[in-house]
Protein backbone atom coordinates (compact mmCIF):
# COMPACT_ATOMS: atom_id res chain seq x y z
CA UNK A 1 0.00 0.00 0.00
CA UNK A 2 1.23 3.75 -0.85
CA UNK A 3 1.82 5.50 2.05
CA UNK A 4 -0.26 8.66 1.26
CA UNK A 5 1.97 11.16 2.82
CA UNK A 6 4.59 10.17 -0.14
CA UNK A 7 2.55 8.86 -2.60
CA UNK A 8 5.04 9.08 -6.08
CA UNK A 9 5.02 11.86 -7.80
CA UNK A 10 4.54 9.95 -11.00
CA UNK A 11 1.41 8.97 -10.56
CA UNK A 12 0.37 12.31 -9.49
CA UNK A 13 1.72 13.66 -12.96
CA UNK A 14 -0.39 10.79 -14.59
CA UNK A 15 -3.94 11.80 -12.96
CA UNK A 16 -2.62 15.56 -13.57
CA UNK A 17 -1.94 14.69 -17.44
CA UNK A 18 -5.52 12.75 -17.65
CA UNK A 19 -7.32 15.94 -15.81
CA UNK A 20 -4.88 18.33 -18.65
CA UNK A 21 -6.88 15.97 -21.43
CA UNK A 22 -10.06 15.76 -19.64
CA UNK A 23 -10.09 19.48 -20.03
CA UNK A 24 -8.92 19.93 -23.38
CA UNK A 25 -12.21 19.15 -24.38
CA UNK A 26 -13.34 22.16 -24.40
CA UNK A 27 -9.79 24.43 -24.88
CA UNK A 28 -9.39 22.09 -27.87
CA UNK A 29 -12.30 23.94 -29.52
CA UNK A 30 -9.69 27.73 -29.31
CA UNK A 31 -7.77 26.63 -32.66
CA UNK A 32 -10.68 25.16 -34.51
CA UNK A 33 -13.29 27.99 -34.07
CA UNK A 34 -12.02 29.90 -36.83
CA UNK A 35 -12.48 27.08 -39.08
CA UNK A 36 -15.75 26.05 -37.62
CA UNK A 37 -17.23 29.68 -38.54
CA UNK A 38 -15.92 29.79 -41.68
CA UNK A 39 -17.53 26.61 -42.80
CA UNK A 40 -20.71 26.55 -40.81
CA UNK A 41 -21.69 30.05 -40.75
CA UNK A 42 -23.24 30.40 -37.41
CA UNK A 43 -26.56 32.87 -37.40
CA UNK A 44 -24.00 34.66 -34.81
CA UNK A 45 -21.21 35.70 -32.62
CA UNK A 46 -22.19 34.21 -29.38
CA UNK A 47 -22.64 30.45 -31.53
CA UNK A 48 -19.53 30.04 -31.80
CA UNK A 49 -18.61 30.44 -27.97
CA UNK A 50 -20.67 27.72 -27.85
CA UNK A 51 -19.11 25.25 -29.63
CA UNK A 52 -16.20 26.16 -26.90
CA UNK A 53 -17.71 25.83 -23.85
CA UNK A 54 -20.74 23.76 -24.72
CA UNK A 55 -19.20 20.65 -23.07
CA UNK A 56 -19.07 22.57 -19.89
CA UNK A 57 -23.05 22.55 -20.21
CA UNK A 58 -23.25 19.21 -19.39
CA UNK A 59 -20.49 19.56 -16.81
CA UNK A 60 -21.93 22.27 -14.85
CA UNK A 61 -25.01 20.28 -14.12
CA UNK A 62 -23.26 17.08 -13.89
CA UNK A 63 -20.81 17.01 -11.58
CA UNK A 64 -22.61 16.22 -8.26
CA UNK A 65 -23.90 13.39 -10.36
CA UNK A 66 -20.84 11.96 -11.41
CA UNK A 67 -18.86 12.22 -8.10
CA UNK A 68 -21.60 9.73 -6.76
CA UNK A 69 -20.68 7.43 -9.55
CA UNK A 70 -17.36 7.75 -8.35
CA UNK A 71 -17.80 6.74 -5.24
CA UNK A 72 -20.03 4.03 -6.30
CA UNK A 73 -18.00 2.17 -8.81
CA UNK A 74 -14.63 4.07 -8.36
CA UNK A 75 -12.38 6.80 -9.97
CA UNK A 76 -10.48 4.80 -12.04
CA UNK A 77 -13.65 3.03 -13.74
CA UNK A 78 -14.86 6.54 -13.86
CA UNK A 79 -12.24 7.56 -15.97
CA UNK A 80 -12.41 5.08 -18.42
CA UNK A 81 -15.63 5.64 -18.79
CA UNK A 82 -14.93 9.19 -18.92
CA UNK A 83 -12.37 8.79 -21.52
CA UNK A 84 -14.53 6.50 -23.31
CA UNK A 85 -17.02 9.57 -24.07
CA UNK A 86 -14.72 11.64 -24.88
CA UNK A 87 -13.10 9.54 -27.97
CA UNK A 88 -16.83 9.29 -29.26
CA UNK A 89 -17.69 12.65 -28.79
CA UNK A 90 -14.30 14.20 -30.56
CA UNK A 91 -15.06 11.66 -33.52
CA UNK A 92 -19.31 12.57 -33.76
CA UNK A 93 -17.46 16.32 -33.58
CA UNK A 94 -15.50 15.54 -36.70
CA UNK A 95 -18.51 13.77 -38.94
CA UNK A 96 -20.63 16.40 -38.32
CA UNK A 97 -21.97 18.08 -41.15
CA UNK A 98 -24.23 20.87 -39.13
CA UNK A 99 -23.74 23.27 -36.34
CA UNK A 100 -26.41 21.82 -34.41
CA UNK A 101 -25.29 18.09 -34.05
CA UNK A 102 -21.89 19.19 -33.74
CA UNK A 103 -22.88 20.81 -30.60
CA UNK A 104 -24.51 17.83 -29.55
CA UNK A 105 -21.94 15.80 -29.49
CA UNK A 106 -19.81 18.80 -28.17
CA UNK A 107 -22.34 17.82 -24.92
CA UNK A 108 -21.40 14.09 -25.23
CA UNK A 109 -17.89 15.09 -24.55
CA UNK A 110 -18.51 17.08 -21.71
CA UNK A 111 -20.08 14.38 -19.88
CA UNK A 112 -16.68 12.36 -20.98
CA UNK A 113 -14.55 15.33 -19.39
CA UNK A 114 -16.58 15.74 -15.84
CA UNK A 115 -15.99 11.50 -15.31
CA UNK A 116 -12.35 12.19 -16.54
CA UNK A 117 -12.04 15.08 -14.43
CA UNK A 118 -13.68 14.56 -11.06
CA UNK A 119 -12.59 11.06 -10.80
CA UNK A 120 -8.72 12.82 -11.21
CA UNK A 121 -9.12 15.29 -8.42
CA UNK A 122 -10.83 12.72 -6.23
CA UNK A 123 -8.15 9.92 -6.83
CA UNK A 124 -5.79 12.71 -6.09
CA UNK A 125 -7.37 13.81 -3.06
CA UNK A 126 -7.08 9.99 -2.04
CA UNK A 127 -3.19 9.37 -2.42
CA UNK A 128 -1.97 11.98 -0.82
CA UNK A 129 -2.25 13.64 2.77
CA UNK A 130 -0.93 17.05 4.33
CA UNK A 131 1.51 19.07 2.51
CA UNK A 132 1.73 16.79 -0.16
CA UNK A 133 -2.08 16.98 -0.95
CA UNK A 134 -1.60 21.12 -0.73
CA UNK A 135 1.40 20.98 -3.35
CA UNK A 136 -0.72 18.23 -5.63
CA UNK A 137 -3.77 20.80 -5.63
CA UNK A 138 -2.02 24.04 -6.46
CA UNK A 139 -1.08 21.46 -9.31
CA UNK A 140 -4.26 20.38 -10.50
CA UNK A 141 -5.56 24.47 -10.16
CA UNK A 142 -3.31 24.67 -13.53
CA UNK A 143 -5.44 21.96 -15.64
CA UNK A 144 -7.18 24.81 -17.17
CA UNK A 145 -4.39 26.93 -18.49
CA UNK A 146 -2.33 23.77 -19.63
CA UNK A 147 -4.93 22.60 -21.59
CA UNK A 148 -5.04 26.18 -23.63
CA UNK A 149 -1.31 25.77 -24.01
CA UNK A 150 -1.71 22.49 -25.96
CA UNK A 151 -4.43 24.04 -27.50
CA UNK A 152 -2.91 26.94 -28.46
CA UNK A 153 0.89 25.43 -29.72
CA UNK A 154 -1.26 22.84 -31.39
CA UNK A 155 -3.10 25.66 -33.72
CA UNK A 156 0.43 27.70 -34.24
CA UNK A 157 2.39 24.78 -35.00
CA UNK A 158 -0.28 22.82 -36.99
CA UNK A 159 -3.24 23.99 -37.01
CA UNK A 160 -3.32 25.76 -40.27
CA UNK A 161 -2.41 22.92 -42.17
CA UNK A 162 -3.78 20.07 -41.02
CA UNK A 163 -7.64 22.14 -40.39
CA UNK A 164 -10.06 21.99 -37.77
CA UNK A 165 -11.32 18.38 -37.44
CA UNK A 166 -7.72 17.04 -36.76
CA UNK A 167 -7.43 18.80 -33.55
CA UNK A 168 -10.70 16.66 -32.16
CA UNK A 169 -8.79 13.71 -33.74
CA UNK A 170 -5.53 14.29 -31.98
CA UNK A 171 -7.33 14.95 -29.04
CA UNK A 172 -9.20 11.55 -28.79
CA UNK A 173 -6.07 9.81 -29.57
CA UNK A 174 -4.05 11.37 -26.08
CA UNK A 175 -7.15 10.90 -24.05
CA UNK A 176 -7.37 7.43 -24.92
CA UNK A 177 -3.45 6.58 -24.36
CA UNK A 178 -3.47 8.41 -21.00
CA UNK A 179 -6.45 6.62 -19.73
CA UNK A 180 -5.34 3.43 -21.02
CA UNK A 181 -1.73 4.04 -19.05
CA UNK A 182 -4.16 5.58 -16.21
CA UNK A 183 -5.73 1.97 -15.69
CA UNK A 184 -2.59 -0.14 -16.21
CA UNK A 185 -0.49 2.24 -14.09
CA UNK A 186 -2.77 4.27 -10.94
CA UNK A 187 -4.06 2.08 -7.90
CA UNK A 188 -7.42 1.55 -7.74
CA UNK A 189 -9.68 2.17 -4.78
CA UNK A 190 -9.46 -1.13 -2.77
CA UNK A 191 -5.72 -0.37 -2.39
CA UNK A 192 -6.80 2.51 -0.05
CA UNK A 193 -10.24 3.59 1.84
CA UNK A 194 -11.60 5.74 -0.60
CA UNK A 195 -12.50 8.87 -1.02
CA UNK A 196 -16.11 8.83 -0.06
CA UNK A 197 -19.78 11.28 -0.65
CA UNK A 198 -20.42 10.94 2.63
CA UNK A 199 -22.05 13.51 4.47
CA UNK A 200 -23.58 15.25 0.64
CA UNK A 201 -26.12 17.22 2.46
CA UNK A 202 -23.78 19.02 5.25
CA UNK A 203 -21.60 20.34 1.65
CA UNK A 204 -24.80 21.49 -0.05
CA UNK A 205 -26.18 23.32 3.55
CA UNK A 206 -22.70 25.13 3.76
CA UNK A 207 -22.32 28.32 1.88
CA UNK A 208 -18.44 27.69 1.48
CA UNK A 209 -17.94 25.51 -1.18
CA UNK A 210 -20.60 27.41 -3.09
CA UNK A 211 -18.70 30.53 -2.04
CA UNK A 212 -14.78 29.54 -3.28
CA UNK A 213 -16.98 27.58 -6.48
CA UNK A 214 -17.73 31.02 -7.65
CA UNK A 215 -14.93 32.66 -7.11
CA UNK A 216 -13.14 30.09 -9.27
CA UNK A 217 -16.01 30.57 -11.70
CA UNK A 218 -15.15 33.99 -12.56
CA UNK A 219 -11.73 33.82 -13.13
CA UNK A 220 -12.84 30.79 -15.36
CA UNK A 221 -14.93 33.17 -17.11
CA UNK A 222 -12.76 35.60 -17.61
CA UNK A 223 -9.81 33.23 -18.46
CA UNK A 224 -12.25 31.64 -21.45
CA UNK A 225 -13.59 34.83 -22.02
CA UNK A 226 -10.59 36.38 -23.11
CA UNK A 227 -8.97 33.81 -24.65
CA UNK A 228 -11.60 33.04 -27.32
CA UNK A 229 -12.30 36.86 -28.61
CA UNK A 230 -8.93 38.23 -28.25
CA UNK A 231 -7.89 37.31 -31.72
CA UNK A 232 -10.90 39.44 -32.94
CA UNK A 233 -10.57 41.80 -29.90
CA UNK A 234 -6.72 42.87 -30.66
CA UNK A 235 -7.65 42.06 -34.85
CA UNK A 236 -9.99 45.07 -34.47
CA UNK A 237 -8.02 47.20 -32.63
CA UNK A 238 -4.05 47.07 -33.76
CA UNK A 239 -4.81 44.37 -36.30
CA UNK A 240 -2.99 41.44 -35.07
CA UNK A 241 -3.14 38.22 -36.80
CA UNK A 242 -4.80 35.29 -34.76
CA UNK A 243 -1.63 32.86 -35.37
CA UNK A 244 -0.15 35.95 -33.59
CA UNK A 245 -2.63 35.39 -31.04
CA UNK A 246 -2.40 32.06 -30.10
CA UNK A 247 1.27 32.43 -29.70
CA UNK A 248 1.39 34.21 -27.32
CA UNK A 249 -1.56 33.17 -25.59
CA UNK A 250 0.98 29.91 -25.00
CA UNK A 251 3.11 32.40 -22.98
CA UNK A 252 0.09 33.88 -21.25
CA UNK A 253 -1.12 30.59 -20.36
CA UNK A 254 2.17 29.87 -18.64
CA UNK A 255 1.89 32.59 -16.89
CA UNK A 256 -1.08 31.31 -15.34
CA UNK A 257 0.45 28.48 -14.02
CA UNK A 258 3.05 30.14 -12.47
CA UNK A 259 0.57 32.34 -11.04
CA UNK A 260 -1.35 29.11 -9.39
CA UNK A 261 2.41 27.73 -8.07
CA UNK A 262 3.04 31.34 -6.51
CA UNK A 263 -0.32 30.66 -4.73
CA UNK A 264 1.09 27.48 -3.44
CA UNK A 265 4.35 28.61 -2.31
CA UNK A 266 3.69 31.31 -1.01
CA UNK A 267 0.61 29.64 1.03
CA UNK A 268 2.85 26.80 2.11
CA UNK A 269 5.04 29.98 3.41
CA UNK A 270 3.02 31.58 5.35
CA UNK A 271 1.66 34.87 3.46
CA UNK A 272 -1.98 35.25 4.03
CA UNK A 273 -4.61 34.79 0.94
CA UNK A 274 -6.08 38.29 1.49
CA UNK A 275 -3.00 39.45 0.28
CA UNK A 276 -2.42 37.78 -2.54
CA UNK A 277 -6.47 37.89 -3.02
CA UNK A 278 -6.10 41.72 -3.38
CA UNK A 279 -3.27 41.44 -5.72
CA UNK A 280 -4.41 38.82 -8.20
CA UNK A 281 -8.18 41.18 -8.33
CA UNK A 282 -5.91 44.68 -8.85
CA UNK A 283 -3.97 42.63 -11.28
CA UNK A 284 -6.69 41.59 -13.40
CA UNK A 285 -8.53 44.92 -13.12
CA UNK A 286 -5.75 46.95 -14.71
CA UNK A 287 -3.91 44.46 -17.39
CA UNK A 288 -7.73 43.51 -18.37
CA UNK A 289 -8.72 47.31 -18.59
CA UNK A 290 -5.40 48.37 -20.49
CA UNK A 291 -5.65 44.74 -23.24
CA UNK A 292 -9.50 46.12 -23.79
CA UNK A 293 -9.03 49.89 -24.41
CA UNK A 294 -5.55 50.53 -25.16
CA UNK A 295 -3.49 48.17 -26.76
CA UNK A 296 -1.12 49.87 -28.33
CA UNK A 297 1.33 47.79 -29.59
CA UNK A 298 1.57 43.89 -29.81
CA UNK A 299 4.60 43.75 -27.18
CA UNK A 300 2.21 45.95 -25.11
CA UNK A 301 -0.94 43.63 -25.66
CA UNK A 302 1.09 40.40 -25.26
CA UNK A 303 2.49 42.27 -21.48
CA UNK A 304 -1.03 43.18 -20.43
CA UNK A 305 -2.85 39.66 -21.49
CA UNK A 306 0.80 37.59 -19.31
CA UNK A 307 -0.44 39.79 -16.32
CA UNK A 308 -4.33 39.30 -16.49
CA UNK A 309 -3.54 35.88 -17.03
CA UNK A 310 -1.13 35.34 -14.04
CA UNK A 311 -3.29 37.55 -11.76
CA UNK A 312 -6.32 34.45 -12.38
CA UNK A 313 -4.10 31.83 -11.81
CA UNK A 314 -3.26 33.41 -8.65
CA UNK A 315 -7.26 33.09 -7.90
CA UNK A 316 -7.39 29.71 -9.50
CA UNK A 317 -4.94 28.41 -7.19
CA UNK A 318 -7.15 28.75 -4.14
CA UNK A 319 -7.54 25.27 -5.03
CA UNK A 320 -4.70 24.51 -2.06
CA UNK A 321 -7.86 25.79 -0.17
CA UNK A 322 -9.99 22.91 -0.32
CA UNK A 323 -9.24 21.23 3.09
CA UNK A 324 -10.82 24.83 4.61
CA UNK A 325 -14.54 24.99 3.30
CA UNK A 326 -15.04 20.70 3.71
CA UNK A 327 -17.64 20.53 6.19
CA UNK A 328 -14.99 16.94 7.30
CA UNK A 329 -12.46 15.22 6.40
CA UNK A 330 -15.53 12.57 5.47
CA UNK A 331 -16.85 15.32 2.72
CA UNK A 332 -13.85 15.66 0.62
CA UNK A 333 -15.53 14.33 -2.99
CA UNK A 334 -18.38 16.18 -2.32
CA UNK A 335 -16.73 19.23 -1.50
CA UNK A 336 -14.17 19.14 -4.50
CA UNK A 337 -17.50 17.70 -6.83
CA UNK A 338 -19.36 20.84 -5.80
CA UNK A 339 -17.05 23.40 -6.02
CA UNK A 340 -15.56 21.61 -9.44
CA UNK A 341 -19.77 21.92 -11.08
CA UNK A 342 -19.84 25.73 -9.46
CA UNK A 343 -16.53 26.69 -11.47
CA UNK A 344 -17.57 24.93 -14.68
CA UNK A 345 -20.06 27.41 -14.56
CA UNK A 346 -17.76 30.08 -15.52
CA UNK A 347 -16.10 27.67 -18.20
CA UNK A 348 -19.74 27.51 -19.52
CA UNK A 349 -20.61 31.02 -19.95
CA UNK A 350 -17.41 32.56 -20.20
CA UNK A 351 -16.62 32.55 -24.29
CA UNK A 352 -20.32 33.27 -25.51
CA UNK A 353 -20.79 35.85 -22.92
CA UNK A 354 -17.51 37.91 -23.69
CA UNK A 355 -18.01 37.16 -27.93
CA UNK A 356 -21.80 38.56 -27.32
CA UNK A 357 -20.51 41.66 -25.22
CA UNK A 358 -18.22 42.29 -27.25
CA UNK A 359 -20.61 42.79 -30.48
CA UNK A 360 -23.28 44.44 -28.94
CA UNK A 361 -21.77 47.58 -27.31
CA UNK A 362 -18.85 49.40 -28.03
CA UNK A 363 -17.40 49.01 -24.55
CA UNK A 364 -18.81 45.29 -23.94
CA UNK A 365 -15.29 44.22 -23.36
CA UNK A 366 -15.19 46.53 -20.01
CA UNK A 367 -18.53 45.51 -18.79
CA UNK A 368 -17.35 41.72 -18.99
CA UNK A 369 -13.84 41.97 -17.14
CA UNK A 370 -15.92 44.08 -14.24
CA UNK A 371 -18.44 41.59 -13.43
CA UNK A 372 -16.05 38.98 -13.69
CA UNK A 373 -13.30 40.74 -11.47
CA UNK A 374 -16.34 41.80 -9.31
CA UNK A 375 -17.57 38.14 -8.85
CA UNK A 376 -14.20 36.73 -7.71
CA UNK A 377 -14.09 39.00 -4.58
CA UNK A 378 -16.68 37.31 -3.41
CA UNK A 379 -14.34 34.68 -1.77
CA UNK A 380 -13.37 37.39 0.93
CA UNK A 381 -14.57 36.01 3.74
CA UNK A 382 -12.86 32.75 2.71
CA UNK A 383 -9.16 34.42 2.39
CA UNK A 384 -10.10 36.70 5.92
CA UNK A 385 -10.82 33.73 7.64
CA UNK A 386 -7.79 32.12 6.55
CA UNK A 387 -5.65 34.64 7.31
CA UNK A 388 -6.97 35.17 10.68
CA UNK A 389 -6.40 31.25 11.17
CA UNK A 390 -3.41 29.58 13.06
CA UNK A 391 -3.56 26.11 11.12
CA UNK A 392 -1.01 26.25 8.72
CA UNK A 393 -1.08 23.70 5.73
CA UNK A 394 0.31 20.45 7.70
CA UNK A 395 -2.83 21.34 10.23
CA UNK A 396 -5.02 20.83 7.29
CA UNK A 397 -4.17 16.87 6.78
CA UNK A 398 -6.66 14.77 7.01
Amino acid sequence: MTDPATAPWGRIALIYLIGVFGMLVVSSAVPALGGIAAEFHPPSPATIGWVMSMPALAAAVSSLCVGWLVDRFGDRPMMLVGGALVIVADLGVVTAHTIDLLLAWRVLGGLGYVCMVVGAVTMITRLTEGRQRTAALALWSTVIPASFVLASFYGVVVGHHLGWRMVFVGHAVGAGLLVALGQALLPSPGERKPSRLQGLGAVIRTPWPFVLGLSFAAAAFLQTGFVATLPRLLAESIGVGEAQVLSFNILAMLCNVAGAFMFGTLYNRGVAPVRMGLLAVTACAVAGSLLVLAPTSLLMAMVMNCILMAGLGILVGMWSLLPLVAPSPACMGATSGLITQVTLLGVLFGPPAAFAAHAALPQGSMIFLAFGVALSLVAWPIWTRKAASAARPAGLAH
